[in-house]
């Protein structure tokens, strides 16, 4: 399964990057990345990091950083204070979720970048 980004600009943001299956996303742009790193399973202490900033339990926590559709809700991954809190305590460029990826440093992971015109449906 390629895992893809999406976006109606050719930029790129300098944060948080959702990935997810090419078809679930075809409406939120022409410029597509396809995440070509193979990034970690969400490990258990990016997990209880999230169990500790968000004061809930470890099952709670699991939801929060593993959304099971990151389309919709990126869940912590959209509260920058988490994204930056993690970053500075782990320092890894992603994880792999339940459907699809976040990457944390674009610049650690590797992409590939094609305009498709033709599979944009707009909003």
């Amino acid at each position: 399964m390629s895992l893809t980004h999406r976006r109606q600009e050719n930029e790129l943001a300098n944060y948080v990057i959702l990935f997810c299956d090419s078809g679930r996303n075809i409406g939120y742009g022409e410029h597509c990345w396809t995440l070509k790193t193979i990034l970690p399973a969400i490990p258990v202490y990016v997990i209880a990091l999230a169990a500790s900033h968000y004061n809930v339990d470890m099952t709670e926590a699991a939801e929060l950083v593993n959304p099971d559709n990151i389309v919709n809700s990126a869940g912590a991954w959209d509260d920058p204070q988490f994204v930056s809190e993690c970053w500075e305590r782990f320092g890894e460029p992603g994880y792999r979720t339940e459907d699809g990826a976040v990457v944390l440093d674009r610049w650690a992971v590797k992409m590939t970048y094609q305009y498709e015109e033709d599979g944009f449906s707009g909003f």
